[in-house]
């Protein structure tokens, strides 16, 4: 798009706010926002949205508005539970486990392209349109949602936690695992306008970069004037099925004891991944936090080989915890070519001394609450 179009779309866009004070007149704002005279803002006002300012200020409707350019979101990466703060908004991403299924009665209708474009179109929001309708025909207080799913095309769904009505549609967000992004603006206008197209965005690259799919649905959960969250369910079945075979293939006590303790000492889950390395091919668990890897577990015929890579950062801790731990992992260690200033050390774990060597290892990666290096 040419910047003078993307500046003219933008200014457009904030203008609508300052339409909706009756004090101010549309002349005014025009020259407000960059427009020569009443004529040419009335004028691009109408081929962006359809509707002069004039309509536009006595029957208000929620466009689609053209959203600001965030580059800092797209690149940012930070842990689970950590607040982010970026353009206005403020974004915080947990995983959530929903162990009772949730309820909602509402109504749904398709919804065009330009509502799912991500703030790439203007004209007149139909999500919004189907929110009004709802607030009209439901009388309720509880917790709202709005659900956009394939059904095979696109479908909203907008409602509220236990308003059944005759002839209601019905929503039920189900048991599982979520990806629970919390959002909040500095207005109910921004959330529902860019900041949730802006969190959607930012929450596709943060499932790709943690390797996770997310599944048939994303729910918009309401929980104040400018705040809600985004509920995201993750794919667990597959990864659940490889795992459970590869702990069958190991039927090791050892590798069930390592991967329980990393999950719940370090709050993370299992990815299984299939690995085309000469170094060790077929399938792997990986465990990682924060975008930095603790481990990687290979499986074998009874037994298994966990990878800790030991960098620059983890070197001269690494050597002086060398002498406290068994005789196999410092053999291992002195073997291990150092390559990229790095020593990928690959260590097959038979008995529990050396199990609590990767423990040790993998605090040298990441500290966690209550774990002590054996030397401190």
């Amino acid at each position: 798009m040419p910047v003078a179009e993307y500046v003219k779309l933008r200014r457009l866009t904030r203008s609508c706010e300052a339409l909706a004070d009756s004090q101010k007149r549309i002349l005014d704002i025009a020259l407000q926002f960059g427009f020569f005279d009443h004529a040419n803002y009335a004028r691009a006002f109408r081929v962006a949205y359809g509707f002069t300012p004039q309509e536009y200020r006595q029957h208000p409707v929620h466009p689609n508005q053209y959203i600001k350019a965030d580059v800092s979101l797209r690149y940012a990466e930070h842990e689970e539970g950590v607040p982010l703060i970026a353009d206005d908004m403020v974004v915080e991403v947990n995983r959530r486990r929903l162990e009772n299924p949730r309820f909602f009665f509402g109504i749904e209708s398709p919804l065009p392209d330009d509502d799912i474009s991500g703030g790439r179109a203007t004209e007149v929001s139909a999500a919004a349109l189907l929110w009004e309708t709802f607030h009209h025909t439901f009388c309720t207080d509880s917790t709202e949602i709005g659900v956009l799913y394939s059904n095979p095309y696109a479908t909203y769904f907008v409602g509220a936690e236990g308003a059944q009505q005759e002839g209601s549609a019905r929503f039920t967000l189900p048991i599982g695992e979520y990806v629970v992004c919390s959002l909040e603006a500095e207005s109910f206008g921004q959330l529902i306008g860019c900041a949730i197209h802006k969190a959607m965005t930012y929450m596709r690259m943060w499932l790709k970069h943690h390797r996770l799919t997310c599944g048939k649905f994303s729910a918009e959960v309401y929980n104040g004037t400018n705040s809600m969250e985004l509920w995201l369910p993750v794919k667990t079945e597959e990864t659940t099925m490889a795992f459970t075979a590869i702990s069958k293939q190991v039927h090791s006590p050892l590798f069930d004891s390592l991967c329980s303790y990393l999950e719940e000492t370090y709050q993370v889950k299992p990815v299984v991944e299939f690995s085309k390395c000469t170094m060790q091919y077929g399938w792997n668990v990986k465990y990682k936090k924060g975008g930095r890897s603790l481990c990687t577990l290979y499986p074998q015929e009874g037994s298994f080989l966990a990878l800790v890579v030991i960098g620059t950062r983890e070197m001269a801790e690494a050597e002086i915890l060398l002498p406290f731990l068994t005789e196999y992992v410092q053999q291992a260690f002195a073997e291990t070519k150092t390559g990229m200033q790095q020593k990928w050390l690959m260590i097959e774990v038979k008995n529990t001394e050396v199990l609590e060597d990767v423990k040790q290892l993998v605090a040298l990666r990441q500290p966690a609450k209550g774990v002590t290096v054996r030397w401190v």
